[in-house]
């Protein structure tokens, strides 16, 4: 039977209107760039009615052409007004800007319904706030930038302004996160770029160098093999485990590295580059990129095409996916990062002109008195059933599980979440598997259910775990779920308005469903390392950032599709393939070339639109970023340094440490910082007035600094990480029992090993 969204069917298969359950809320887009303007798209894509105000002169993005137009396809133009944005206050639900309209009490006081999120450099509070910055200066004291790049080179950012565009996704999800709480009183979301760069381009490296007492990178160099020369361009390798590396050295015909166990190690392999890169890029260069990406596929090596604007729409799995879709001015764009089951694709409306649109309709909300909480959480009450693992999966669940959620993490006694092999302790050690820093970052507040999905018991549980459940997170390659008996399907039979998030790496269909995927792999198809590298030198892989990327877009999918539930009653499948953000992160290459040919290639530490670049400093490889916005803050610089371009800047930074330079510059309006290595930041001042690192106390890698979330919640939650992440089967008998499993049942369980409180060694050992 059809619901009222269906209308129309191709090939038997009902295809139903896009899934864009948040048509009554009403959003208001203030200042901002790119961050404030990705937020309100990502919650115009799930149906918010959104309006922006700009100038007569217009927007200052309308300059930068077709991503202005992508950005706001479907937002209604609205003028600047101080009189109209006053009354707009009382009629929307959620503002988004850079700057309060004003002091936070008294506008509560005024518009008490009113939820808004302020994305700001560095937070409203703290030492740092109000300060200037750019993406690469954030990009340089986040930790992120310091060990991408070549040795006795300068350290590079990636291109392409990441910082921004995962700022604004990260607020989005917040604003998103906070609004099954509606109980009349809205609250201030203060999200903080540095904070968000921060978890972007690293994975909790002031964790891990508490744990581990040593850092978690202190050198710089890129991947051995990494983006190599091919007949007809390039090919991007990510080989990170001992298995990928003896396939790679088969593949290329060097079987002999393969015996020298110190090859195994990634950093080994990048200090005997000048060894290895010979032969790999004789090799490389004899095949072309498709030949190479075809037989290493087959050889579960993780590889991908280097994506780049002019190449993206034309990639066989993006087409087959059908990722694109075509703007009303004529240029190809990303399609949203998700998309549910038997959806029509989002078709992007036209772009208001200056003042072209209306929000007439907009009437008064409620002053009605805020309804009391009864809880501080936002998602309290709602049940996950987390079947992932490494990094972006768990992200998503974390963030739920952040917001109030109860997240059950499963992982199985013999194939525990992968991450946990990234142990600082040797496997001769008891609980080795409990000491992996980044496990531990990306799964506080989590419970832990330890439990053999390939027998028909363990499967029994996972059934009567999902029928409980309100959401479904699931990481596996495609084929991996159905051959559990977990699929879809079988999820949705078993509690028909179960969410179910799938979060393949390139999508649940086409030639690439079943392929390795890393965050690396990603970056490398989606453009994102194209845009980053040495001018003319081949690109570089930003080296993680996709998985955050993911993670919050998973979560993003779980609350759409919770909101579609409670608005047609009926659970959902929703596809949420790590390619997706990394698309959408990339789009203004493939925009810009479909729009007007220009291709974006890697310009080290420079960008188009304004002068920057890195500087050496005094000191063992001590750098410093610095941004000139503009021909007046040129003039300033001038007259601080004596400096007339930027590459006279080069002496005087080298005179000065990098401290130095970035006082004398912020002091007059000059974005500038440090190149920080990950760990330094634990010491950052505005990271800790904000509190942005909690101490979270472990039962077994005892008390260190853990991230919080990268904004604040006026009315919670205040505290993120409330709870350690769990170690391996702690909650066994306590969700078994809340599942209707007696004591003997679950000491049955036990004994036949079905469950367990740690690593079963397997036949074949790890």
């Amino acid at each position: 039977m059809l619901d009222s969204r269906a209308d129309f069917v191709v090939n038997d298969t009902v295809v139903n209107d896009t899934v864009a359950p948040y048509r009554d809320l009403r959003v208001l887009q203030l200042s901002g760039g790119i961050e404030v303007a990705y937020c309100t798209k990502v919650l115009a894509d799930a149906g918010a009615d959104v309006a922006f105000v700009e100038a007569r002169d217009g927007h200052a993005l309308r300059r930068r052409g077709p991503l202005f137009s992508y950005l706001h396809s479907g937002k209604r133009s609205i003028v600047d007004d101080p009189v109209l944005v006053a009354r707009l206050l009382a009629n929307t639900d959620v503002v988004v800007t850079d700057t309060l309209p004003s002091a936070w009490d008294e506008l509560h006081r005024q518009h008490p319904h009113l939820t808004v999120a302020v994305i700001t450099p560095y937070g409203l509070t703290g030492p740092w706030a109000g300060r200037p910055a750019s993406d690469l200066t954030l990009q340089a004291a986040s930790g992120g930038m310091a060990p991408r790049g070549a040795i006795g080179k300068a350290p590079l950012m990636v291109g392409g302004e990441p910082s921004y565009w995962f700022a604004g996704a990260l607020a989005a999800v917040s604003v998103l996160g906070v609004l099954p709480h509606r109980t009349g009183s809205g609250q201030l979301i203060d999200v903080s770029i540095l904070e968000a760069t921060h978890l972007e381009h690293g994975m909790y490296p002031v964790t891990f160098a508490s744990m581990a007492q040593r850092p978690f990178q202190t050198s710089r160099g890129t991947p051995v093999p990494g983006i190599e020369p091919t007949q007809d361009g390039y090919v991007g390798f990510f080989v990170i485990t001992g298995q990928q590396w003896l396939d790679f050295c088969a593949l290329i015909g060097q079987p002999q590295w393969g015996e020298d166990e110190r090859l195994f190690i990634a950093t080994e392999r990048r200090l005997r580059a000048d060894e290895l890169l010979g032969p790999i890029r004789e090799w490389t260069r004899s095949q072309t990129t498709e030949q190479i990406v075809e037989i290493a596929s087959l050889m579960r090596i993780p590889v991908a095409p280097i994506g780049n604007g002019a190449t993206l729409a034309q990639i066989d799995q993006f087409v087959a996916e059908e990722w694109f879709v075509t703007n009303p001015d004529g240029f190809t764009q990303p399609r949203r990062p998700y998309r549910f089951e038997h959806e029509r694709i989002p078709i992007p409306k036209k772009t208001d002109a200056v003042g072209g649109g209306t929000v007439d309709h907009w009437t008064a909300r409620s002053k009605a008195k805020p309804v009391s909480r009864t809880s501080g959480l936002p998602l309290d009450g709602v049940r996950v059933a987390d079947f992932t693992g490494f990094w972006a999966g768990p992200l998503a669940g974390g963030i739920l599980a952040g917001l109030g959620a109860d997240v059950i993490h499963i992982e199985g006694p013999k194939r525990p979440d992968g991450i946990r092999m990234n142990s600082i302790r040797p496997m001769t050690e008891d609980q080795w598997w409990e000491w992996s820093p980044l496990f531990c970052g990306a799964n506080t507040n989590k419970r832990d259910l330890t439990v053999d999905l390939s027998v028909p018991d363990g499967r029994a549980i996972a059934l009567r775990l999902l029928a409980t459940s309100d959401v479904m997170l699931e990481n596996f390659s495609p084929r991996v779920v159905d051959q559990l008996g977990l699929g879809p399907e079988v999820a949705r039979e078993t509690n028909a308005q179960i969410v179910v998030v799938r979060m393949p790496a390139f999508g649940l269909s086409g030639p690439w469903r079943d392929r390795v995927g890393f965050a690396q792999t990603i970056e490398q198809a989606a453009g994102l390392a194209f845009v980053t590298g040495y001018p003319s030198e081949a690109p570089l892989i930003p080296n993680g950032m996709c998985d955050p990327l993911a993670g919050v877009f998973g979560a993003v999918s779980a609350l759409v599709a919770l909101a579609e539930r409670e608005r047609t009653g009926a659970g959902q499948i929703v596809e949420s393939a790590m390619i997706g953000p990394a698309l959408n992160t990339a789009a203004e290459q493939l925009i810009d070339y479909s729009a007007t040919g220009h291709l974006h290639t890697s310009l080290g530490n420079e960008s188009p639109l304004i002068a920057q670049d890195v500087f050496r400093c005094i000191g063992d490889d001590q750098w410093v970023a610095i941004s000139i916005p503009d021909d007046l803050a040129m003039r300033v610089v001038e007259e601080i340094t004596g400096a007339q371009s930027m590459a006279a800047l080069a002496p005087w930074c080298a005179a000065r440490t990098a401290a130095e330079v970035t006082d004398a510059l912020w002091s007059h309006g000059i974005p500038a910082s440090p190149v920080f290595w990950a760990h330094e930041t634990i010491d950052n001042a505005q990271f800790v007035a904000r509190g942005f690192f909690e101490a979270v106390d472990h039962p077994i890698c005892g008390t260190h600094p853990y991230i919080s979330w990268p904004g604040r919640f006026s009315a919670g939650p205040t505290t993120w990480n409330r709870q350690p992440s769990p170690t391996m089967g702690q909650h066994n008998a306590e969700v078994l029992a809340e599942l209707g499993f007696d004591d003997g049942q679950i000491n049955d369980f036990y004994e036949r090993q079905v469950i367990s409180d740690g690593v079963l060694t397997q036949k074949h050992g790890w």
